[in-house]
C-alpha cells in the first residue's frame, strides 16, 4: 500500500509531532524540577531541544497561530 500525502498534510503531521515532542520535553523538565534526576548536560540538551522546536514551529506556522501556540505552550527561559 502506498500512501501519498499532500504538502499541507505533511506540514500538519510535522507540526503535530513537534507539538507532542515539545510537550513531552516540557514535562521532562517539570519532573526534573520536582525531583532532580538529570545531569546538567542532559538538562542543557532538553532545553536546546525545546528551543529548536519553538524555532521550527515559528517557521512552520502562520504568525498569528504561532503566537497563540507560544502563549499556550511556549517556555520562557
Amino acid at each position: 500500500m502506498k500512501l501519498t500525502l499532500k504538502p499541507c498534510q505533511m506540514e500538519q503531521i510535522t507540526v503535530t509531532y513537534l507539538d507532542q515532542m515539545h510537550h513531552d520535553l516540557k514535562e521532562e523538565l517539570s519532573s526534573h524540577d520536582i525531583d532532580p534526576y538529570l545531569d546538567m548536560e542532559s538538562v542543557a540538551e532538553v532545553i536546546r531541544s525545546i528551543i529548536a522546536i519553538e524555532i521550527v514551529m515559528k517557521d512552520l506556522m502562520y504568525e498569528d497561530m504561532y503566537m497563540v501556540w507560544k502563549l499556550e505552550n511556549g517556555v520562557e527561559l
